[in-house]
């Protein structure tokens, strides 16, 4: 997938949340699949560490973290940039250095590449067992 855009647009961004972090502890995650180019592993991870203190500096991320497969197939890797609320996410992706860093540089450096928004859910805690929901939205 060339030409991945990240941003407030309204087909790039789910619809928001009312209350944000406030209201059930909201966690957001987007979740980069991306595989490497062929034999460009070493030029992609080279080119994380240019853009590593980019990536952490807005104070609206609140977890960055990265993990290869470990049976090397695809995605082979798998980033997850977490935030309080969607229009936290809305303002980091938003920023001019920021998108610069996903609509154009990316592609370069990765292929495959799909990203996915989740919501944190606490159905699978033991909490959720005895019927106390503690974290987001567990309406149906």
């Amino acid at each position: 997938m060339s030409g991945v855009q990240v941003g407030t647009d309204d087909d790039r961004m789910p619809p928001s949340v009312p209350g944000g972090a406030r209201e059930g502890c909201l966690v957001i995650k987007y979740v980069y699949e991306i595989d490497y180019s062929l034999g460009g592993k070493r030029k992609y991870l080279e080119w994380v560490r240019s853009i590593a203190d980019t990536l952490q500096a807005p104070g609206e991320l609140k977890g960055l973290a990265s993990y290869d497969n470990v049976f090397s197939a695809t995605p082979q890797r798998v980033v997850e940039f977490t935030f309080e609320s969607l229009e936290e996410a809305g303002r980091y992706f938003g920023r001019k250095e920021i998108s610069r860093i996903f609509q154009s540089e990316l592609p370069v450096h990765g292929t495959n590449i799909g990203v996915k928004v989740l919501a944190l859910r606490s159905d699978y805690s033991k909490d959720a067992a005895g019927g106390q929901a503690t974290v987001g939205d567990d309406r149906p």
